[in-house]
């Protein structure tokens, strides 16, 4: 893979959103092209910089993360979406899918599970 993966950080937690914008940078093949802190500013975004992928938390104000994913998956079918969630519980996965995710993972995952799914649904568009 030659050329660079172009991601859109969505989370409404400060720490969380610097923590992940610090990694990503970390990793040559990524660039991070924008961050936002909801749903509808993702929304616009994507439609603004067509990342080839959207790392999104699934809780958020004004749009959450599902129903964002769920306009951006359908407006927008080539970029990705991986949603971020607190809550292992299945229900929340099980929406984040039928809404057109990727993938997701619960926050408490490591750097290395992020980067490598990151990868691989990069190698799957």
């Amino acid at each position: 893979m030659d050329h660079l993966i172009r991601i859109l950080i969505i989370e409404d937690h400060v720490f969380v959103e610097t923590s992940l914008r610090s990694m990503l940078k970390l990793e040559p093949r990524l660039i991070v092209v924008a961050e936002a802190e909801n749903g509808s500013d993702a929304v616009s975004l994507v439609e603004k910089h067509r990342p080839d992928m959207v790392v999104m938390d699934i809780s958020m104000s004004v749009l959450t993360g599902i129903e964002a994913t769920r306009i951006i998956t359908s407006k927008f079918p080539k970029t990705k979406v991986i949603v971020l969630t607190m809550n292992i519980d299945q229900n929340y996965s099980d929406c984040a899918y039928a809404a057109g995710a990727s993938c997701v993972l619960v926050k408490g995952c490591n750097e290395d599970e992020i980067l490598s799914e990151i990868m691989d649904c990069s190698l799957g568009s």
